[in-house]
């Protein structure tokens, strides 16, 4: 059994937000439990775990006259612990969403229990429901036999009708604070008889972003292989290499530095650190500094174009070339001192085109260009995303060069893998064997410091080719 699993709370004080303990308390302080609750909140928070606790609770034997903590001992406890009892009821509504669904729940829920004090469904992603299954829905928690219990769970409770919000009692799950996380690992880690620094147990705590599921699953990972949970453990798991620091990456970006930034980011490539959690790391550091008023408002704008491309890293080639463009994007374009080999004024038409087909004579670099860039699709999407921002030069002989506005995308283009491909590109375009030299572009660039537009509009351009 996993860890998750294996420690998931068994009773309110088991439960890891302190509000969620406190609101139940009162529930069995007053000895009163409404007929429907609407349990709201961030994923992996402990809805579910706490809609189980509040079905054993009603249901506890040793709870018949007055509500109390589940014994988790007796025959229906038991029974709910185990998932044998037939009537607690847990419904995905992801999966159970139709009609059909609803209206099988309203004619079981008229009959009465078949062992325990109380029918209880459980309807966990609540939002998914369809139209007319919230009608159905609707009609049951207007008229609730007394024998039920319905127990409602969400993530989005802006898509849950108001009819049905106003006919339960609420109770909103909020990102648990780091005190809060690190109570709860530390209650797995104790069980399991394992030793914890407290660098690690914070780290952990403010990397998982309020899920204490997340954070369970970390755990269980480190434990299964060591004898004590250390910080540099949990680091390899949470980012792919222990020991990184995000912070000076962070610091560059805030400086507008983008030679320093560009180093930082190609370390932690090098150091196999994840692309996700990095561009999680940095958007998290660039709020802090925006929050604690060290920075503009105007790097919200970075914070925006980072999580543009952690969208994009599922389907990306190439995920650190994304954060280079949007790292350069927002630091401008190169020093002057950076720009290496700058090229000579370019003209419209190729000089010196030669070639032994009097089609290649009749050419000029603009049409080959064009070719070029209709030639690529979804499997050159690297070469796609750096060649949009690129311009001919002159074909010469068996040679075309081809001017960039970086250095880091002159780099990228003179690999072996991606040079090898652009220069089958331009010989098949071409009609003939020819070989790139890649240079970069001062005039282009300085223009384009003048003439930036707005950052975000430019990103979306470069990752929209």
């Amino acid at each position: 059994m996993n860890l998750y699993l294996k420690y998931r709370p068994k009773t309110i004080e088991e439960l890891d937000l302190s509000l969620v303990r406190q609101i139940l308390q009162d529930i069995v302080k007053a000895n009163n439990v409404a007929h429907a609750y609407l349990l709201t909140g961030p994923r992996g928070s402990g809805k579910t775990s706490t809609a189980r606790v509040l079905a054993r609770i009603v249901n506890c034997e040793k709870n018949a006259k007055k509500l109390g903590e589940p014994c988790n001992e007796c025959s229906a406890c038991q029974a709910i612990l185990t998932g044998s009892a037939l009537d607690v009821i847990e419904i995905d509504a992801a999966s159970n969403r139709g009609i059909d669904d609803i209206r099988e729940l309203k004619e079981k829920i008229r009959l009465s229990p078949a062992i325990l004090n109380k029918k209880v469904y459980i309807i966990d992603e609540v939002h998914m429901l369809t139209s007319e299954a919230f009608n159905a829905l609707l009609k049951t928690l207007e008229e609730p036999p007394s024998h039920s219990l319905f127990i409602l769970c969400t993530t989005e409770l802006h898509k849950v009708p108001e009819t049905i919000v106003s006919r339960c009692s609420q109770i909103h799950f909020t990102k648990a604070t780091v005190e809060e996380m690190q109570r709860s690992f530390g209650r797995v880690i104790e069980g399991e008889g394992k030793e914890v620094s407290e660098e690690a147990l914070d780290y952990l705590a403010r990397s998982v972003d309020g899920s204490f599921r997340d954070g369970v699953k970390i755990l269980d990972q480190v434990m299964s292989h060591a004898g004590s949970v250390n910080l540099e453990d949990i680091e390899q798991v949470v980012s792919g290499s222990a020991g990184y620091r995000v912070g000076s990456m962070v610091e560059a970006l805030v400086k507008k530095d983008s030679k320093e930034a560009l180093t930082k980011l190609g370390e932690a490539v090098q150091g196999g650190v994840d692309l996700s959690y990095l561009l999680l790391s940095l958007m998290r550091g660039l709020r802090d500094k925006l929050l604690g008023g060290e920075v503009e408002s105007e790097v919200t704008k970075l914070i925006f174009a980072l999580d543009e491309v952690a969208r994009r890293l599922a389907t990306s080639l190439d995920g650190e070339l994304l954060i280079q463009v949007a790292v350069v994007e927002w630091c401008g374009c190169a020093k002057a001192s950076e720009i290496r080999n700058p090229k000579p004024e370019i003209s419209n038409k190729p000089k010196n085109i030669e070639s032994p087909s009097s089609q290649l004579q009749q050419q000029n670099a603009k049409d080959v260009w064009k070719q070029v860039l209709l030639s690529l699709g979804q499997n050159n999407m690297v070469l796609d995303t750096i060649l949009s921002k690129a311009s001919p030069g002159a074909i010469r002989g068996d040679e075309l060069t081809v001017y960039v506005q970086y250095d880091f995308h002159k780099q990228q283009l003179m690999t072996e893998k991606n040079r090898v491909k652009f220069e089958k590109i331009i010989s098949k375009a071409v009609g003939k064997e020819m070989r790139v030299v890649v240079e970069v572009e001062a005039n282009n660039i300085l223009q384009g410091q003048e003439n930036r537009g707005d950052i975000i509009d430019e990103a979306v351009a470069i990752f929209s080719t």
